[in-house]
């Protein structure tokens, strides 16, 4: 009795392998037919790519560059093809979440951010990719106590770049202090706690 059922084991087994292979087979020749499809009704071809992979081919691996310099190489890519800002922002920002890109100078107004891929060597900015807040706090633990017109001339001759006036850089770094509670005045003077 169990040659029996060894047999009727065998060829149910040989009947799945054989459904599997027509599934595939199936499943191989839809694909095949899609992509026809796509080339001669002329939407997207089957070569069309991801904007990811455009982005992921077009980052230099020796030299910095900005959103506008991928813009450019997408455009030369594909002039056709409608490559949307906020995507290759987005991209970008997955990059840098990854770690395989870092920002070296952030936008300011009218000048893109600058990124460069990890690993390759430049020449290092002053303050690179801080926030106003770390800027504070690193000039002030390296040279304190400093009044806050101190405090900005230090940031200033250390190579903080902004495009605020002094005046407005100057208010803006006394909400910082008087905002965060590891500053303290003491006799006019601001230190870090």
């Amino acid at each position: 009795m169990d040659a029996f059922n060894d047999l009727r084991r065998q060829a149910r087994d040989k009947r799945d392998k054989s459904i599997i292979e027509a599934r595939d087979a199936y499943a191989a020749t839809l694909a095949r037919i899609a992509a026809l499809e796509q080339d001669i009704l002329g939407r997207d071809l089957s070569s069309h790519r991801t904007i990811s992979s455009c982005i992921d081919s077009l980052v230099p691996t020796d030299r910095p560059f900005t959103t506008q310099d991928i813009v450019a190489g997408l455009e030369a890519l594909d002039p056709r093809r409608n490559w949307r800002k906020r995507s290759i922002d987005s991209h970008i920002s997955r990059l840098r979440e990854r770690g395989i890109v870092r920002r070296i100078k952030k936008s300011q107004n009218t000048t893109p951010a600058v990124y460069v891929r990890v690993g390759v060597s430049v020449q290092p900015l002053p303050f690179e990719d801080m926030t106003l807040p770390e800027v504070v706090e690193k000039v002030l633990r390296e040279s304190q106590p400093m009044r806050q017109t101190e405090l900005v001339t230090a940031m200033m001759e250390a190579g903080y770049q902004t495009t605020m006036t002094s005046k407005n850089l100057r208010n803006a770094v006394g909400v910082v202090l008087r905002k965060d509670k590891m500053y303290r005045e003491k006799n006019g003077a601001w230190v870090v706690v």
